[in-house]
């Protein structure tokens, strides 16, 4: 799959996630499984997009799914940042999970999509985005550093 087909419709870069197939660990498969109450060999992900869809959010989201991805399919768009509504509440950002899963990341980066693009968004910042998130420190008047960019 491209790097449009692994950027979900609402703005997660899936190539990027601890859950893809690509990316995942045994011990990540572990410990998603026990916290979600899944089998391990169902946590692997092959993005939000694949015939499956993403196995994190067929669990959170139960029976209806991914809502995101049902409103951006019927749409027509490829992502939340083509939408003339967008932002809407699908994307609003809450504290909850926070500090496992990236979804509060969503909003910028569909921002950055909408302002640089796609392409350049998912080559040149998705991944550093997603390493700010987890592993950043917040400074006020800034954007979060690293460690190492301190």
């Amino acid at each position: 799959m491209s790097l449009r087909e692994l950027t979900s419709p609402c703005g997660l870069a899936c190539f990027t996630c601890a859950v893809f197939k690509d990316n995942i660990t045994e011990e990540r498969a572990q410990q998603t499984a026990a916290m979600l109450g899944m089998d391990p060999k169902d946590v692997a992900c092959d993005g939000c997009r694949s015939e499956r869809g993403c196995s994190i959010s067929c669990v959170l989201g139960g029976e209806e799914g991914c809502l995101t991805q049902k409103c951006v399919d019927e749409k027509g768009l490829h992502n939340c940042s083509e939408c003339n509504e967008f932002p809407c509440e699908y994307l609003m950002p809450v504290v909850d999970w926070g500090d496992r899963v990236p979804h509060n990341t969503k909003l910028y980066n569909l921002s950055r999509i909408k302002l640089i693009g796609l392409e350049a968004w998912a080559e040149e910042e998705a991944e550093m985005i997603q390493q700010k998130y987890f592993k950043g420190t917040f400074a006020y008047g800034k954007a979060p550093v690293l460690k190492d960019e301190r």
